[in-house]
């Protein structure tokens, strides 16, 4: 009896051991249910993203803090993070202050560095590189060599994309789905929306460009992943995506946020973004010189971003004597004196600089946008639908003080939230995985993708670095031909692809923050705090 009971003892260790010890790879043979699990187990997951610091760009941001606190788990994920490697000529058109690197190494070592001065803490994650180019077309990097060759075979578990379609444009490596065993999509970029609204280029072109990268975006995107996660409603494609905004804030930006509790700001208003019309220019002097008819008054705004369109949005602000003071570009951090952050864009997917404002406490004015859809429940963040709205929410955000924010709404900006939200959007159920398995549509549309992006004339000029910097458009010639001939191609097939029903889409919501919080606090903390009127809520409630 007792070597029976030792036995059994011994057997019941060995399976609690095994049930949190790593296990790497799962087999591919688990069903898809299973292999989306992110939770309980450790995992290599390896983050693929089109930038990397020091250029400073949510695709080089997001996805490094993404990893980062993917490391930071309990279970203790094995993580690779994939980025480009461009040419020196590249490096210095796009990293600040001309900084270079001669190797690899060198450009690891910064990424590190710049952890451990954001975050406060070194990063064990690997770097891996793949070889890219810079488009200027496209105002980003693609690739030039397979980068599922970045990770060895025996560590490719699941894979996440960051900005999946831009990624795979001229992907003629592995397919994704053949090499990993579970690929994971995160949509950071309108596409569509600026391809149909770039004022350098005739109507015509542009309905035409537009057209071609949406389909594409579509082709690819349906070929390679398993799952796709959308940030926001703003994306008007991809049907079988969850719609979860799976990013956060550093906690710098809470800190200064907690600081500036209850104290007087030095500022009024400002705008931050790259000096690019589709970054929302055009909205904002539609909308200040709308309010200066119906005030009388003319808001003084800083504005702090670079880029190419910076010289004619200057150009054009002083024409409409909008009284804008340009400041270039800074690290949001520094802003902490504003009060008033004003971002009328209709482009972005998700803006991390209204989340960074929201968590530093201050007012954003923002548009009603599904954008913004996040924000909208937090009380500081005022949205408008017309003219009319905004005018309302600027003079309130400007008069008033912002309220502090709960500890509830902290934790929803955090990184450690949207963590957990990305694992609940990573999920796929029983029922789903058997409607989001890749069938025989699927390989054949990644199979004719694989064979045409390794056409010649493809391969010649996505490999072209400085070829590309003297064509203004990539898009045009011949290249437009090809690819309208894939458009309607990979149109035609996808008709016969079958899309996920109704019935069995995700609809990814969050689990409440009060969930990981001391439910009596939080409790206590609501019951003190009386809600917040919003300007525009009002307005409507009496109108109706």
């Amino acid at each position: 009896q007792r070597l029976i009971l030792t036995a059994l003892f011994i057997s019941l260790n060995i399976q609690l051991c095994c049930s949190v010890a790593p296990i790497g790879v799962l087999n591919p043979k688990h069903s898809l249910a299973e292999r989306s699990d992110l939770r309980g187990r450790s995992r290599y997951i390896s983050v693929f993203t089109t930038a990397c610091m020091p250029w400073m760009t949510g695709t080089s941001v997001n996805p490094l803090l993404r990893a980062v606190y993917l490391e930071q788990r309990p279970e203790q994920h094995r993580i690779t993070l994939c980025v480009p490697w461009i040419a020196r000529k590249d490096q210095e058109l796009l990293f600040p202050g001309n900084m270079t690197f001669a190797c690899k190494e060198d450009q690891e070592a910064f990424v590190r560095q710049w952890v451990r001065e954001q975050l406060g803490c070194n990063t064990r994650i690997r770097i891996a590189f793949y070889d890219g180019v810079y488009a200027p077309e496209f105002a980003s990097i693609l690739p030039t060599s397979d980068p599922t060759g970045c990770v060895p075979e025996e560590e490719r578990d699941v894979a996440v994309l960051e900005e999946p379609e831009h990624i795979n444009w001229c992907h003629k490596g592995t397919p994704w789905c053949d090499a990993f065993n579970y690929v994971v999509g995160v949509v950071h970029t309108n596409y569509w929306q600026y391809a149909i609204t770039d004022p350098h280029v005739n109507f015509l072109n542009r309905i035409s460009r537009a057209l071609i990268i949406y389909t594409l975006n579509e082709w690819v995107v349906h070929a390679y992943c398993h799952r796709t996660i959308k940030l926001s409603g703003a994306v008007r494609q991809h049907a079988r995506a969850v719609i979860c905004n799976v990013h956060g804030v550093r906690n710098k930006f809470l800190d200064i946020g907690e600081k500036a509790a209850g104290r007087r700001f030095k500022s009024g208003a400002y705008f931050i973004g790259k000096s690019l019309w589709g970054k929302g220019y055009t909205e904002l002097m539609d909308q200040l010189s709308r309010y200066r008819k119906r005030t009388g008054q003319a808001v003084a705004l800083d504005v702090y971003g670079s880029g190419p369109d910076q010289p004619a949005i200057a150009e054009e602000a002083a024409r409409l004597q909008l009284g804008w003071t340009f400041y270039p570009a800074t690290d949001h951090a520094n802003l902490q004196d504003y009060k008033v952050m004003v971002n009328p864009s209709l482009s972005d997917v998700v803006c991390t600089t209204t989340a960074e404002a929201l968590a530093m406490g201050k007012f954003v004015v923002c548009a009603d946008h599904p954008s913004n859809d996040f924000f909208k429940s937090f009380p500081n963040c005022f949205t408008y639908a017309t003219s009319k709205e905004f005018a309302l929410c600027l003079q309130h955000a400007l008069a008033a003080d912002p309220a502090p924010l709960s500890e509830e709404d902290r934790f929803r900006l955090s990184w450690e939230a949207a963590t957990e939200r990305f694992y609940d959007a990573s999920y796929c159920t029983g029922l789903e995985g058997r409607s989001r398995g890749k069938g025989r549509g699927d390989q054949l549309l990644a199979s004719l993708h694989n064979k045409m992006a390794a056409w010649p004339l493809v391969e010649t000029i996505s490999h072209r670095s400085g070829g590309t910097r003297d064509r203004p458009n990539l898009l045009s010639g011949p290249l437009l031909r090809v690819a309208t001939a894939a458009a309607v191609a990979a149109s035609a097939m996808a008709a016969f692809v079958p899309t996920v029903p109704a019935w069995a889409r995700l609809s990814c919501v969050a689990p409440p923050a009060s969930e990981r919080l001391p439910v009596d606090e939080v409790v206590a903390r609501g019951a003190d705090q009386e809600p917040v009127e919003k300007p525009v809520e009002k307005e409507r409630a009496s109108s109706a």
